[in-house]
């Protein structure tokens, strides 16, 4: 099948470039989440980002009527605004704050950390479907949303993950080396004055707005692979924490690449296809690894 690259750049442009930044700055947080032993955060906290969603569409005619958003009504802040984006962004946010506010709270009493975020991704997936039940645009509309369809991106979703990526990667860059202290040995970070506490707000706070803007654009599934396949794959063969965030970023952008080939190339749907492409680093980088030791 001879594709039209040129035509696609054109009719999918802001598509591809959301999904572009998020293969180069969602692996990152996962490097973080990877090293502090809570991967499956990357899996549990989409979905409460999209419980935040769904929840915004359940009690968004109340919300017009009574406390508004930019003086629309129901039928304009059913479409596709760029306040109506900020209205569930911010739900999104709030349910994945809230979520890991509790995970960090519970994870302080001890006990089995995969076990709370099994029960907690469990939960959020429940109150997913109940809320979209709920909805005034019907169950359907709200998980065709959540789905994540890249290729449907628009302007006003690009400015948002554009700007929330932007602001990730440069905290990163520029923080890396404290963020990584506080992440591996919290005592050690204390011990040489770091300002502990910030850091671990500041990374919080990241990956929180991170995975609220993530879901809301590319939809929960590719943020689980991206999050989670592309800092696994960085393991196997990275020797230094700075060759990690490379290796992670580069596996990222390569399964955004392949994804998007295959996707035009099988006619396959590109948040899927992008996973896939993922998880294909996976045997190449531990082949990579074993082959050095």
């Amino acid at each position: 099948m001879n594709l039209d690259w040129d035509l696609i750049v054109e009719l999918f442009g802001f598509s591809l470039t959301a999904a572009l930044l998020a293969g180069m700055v969602c692996p990152l947080v996962g490097c973080f989440l990877y090293v502090r032993r809570t991967s499956f955060y990357g899996i549990a906290l989409p979905q409460f980002a999209a419980a935040g969603v769904a929840f915004g569409f359940a009690v968004m005619p109340w919300w017009v009527a009574h406390i508004g958003i930019a003086d629309l009504d129901l039928e304009t802040a059913l479409e596709d605004t760029h306040e109506a984006i900020n209205y569930h962004l911010a739900w999104a946010a709030v349910f994945t704050f809230g979520a890991l506010g509790v995970l960090a709270l519970l994870g302080r009493r001890g006990g089995s950390e995969v076990s709370r975020v099994a029960g907690a991704f469990a939960i959020a997936s429940a109150a997913t479907v109940l809320f979209a039940h709920s909805s005034p645009t019907g169950e359907t509309y709200v998980q065709e949303l959540l789905r994540g369809e890249i290729l449907a991106i628009g302007l006003h979703e690009l400015e948002t993950i554009a700007v929330v990526l932007g602001v990730t990667f440069l905290c990163i860059v520029w923080l890396h080396r404290d963020l990584t202290l506080v992440s591996y040995d919290r005592e050690s970070a204390l011990v040489m004055g770091k300002r502990v506490v910030g850091l671990e707000l500041l990374l919080l706070g990241l990956t929180g707005l991170t995975v609220s803007a993530g879901t809301l654009t590319v939809g929960p599934i590719v943020l689980f692979g991206l999050l989670v396949l592309p800092p696994i794959a960085a393991h196997s063969v990275a020797r230094s924490m700075i060759s990690f965030f490379f290796i992670a970023s580069a596996c990222g952008v390569f399964a955004v690449v392949l994804g998007t080939w295959a996707s035009f190339q099988f006619d396959w749907p590109l948040g899927p296809a992008v996973v896939v492409a993922a998880a294909c680093a996976l045997p190449l980088t531990w082949a990579v690894g074993r082959r050095r030791r």
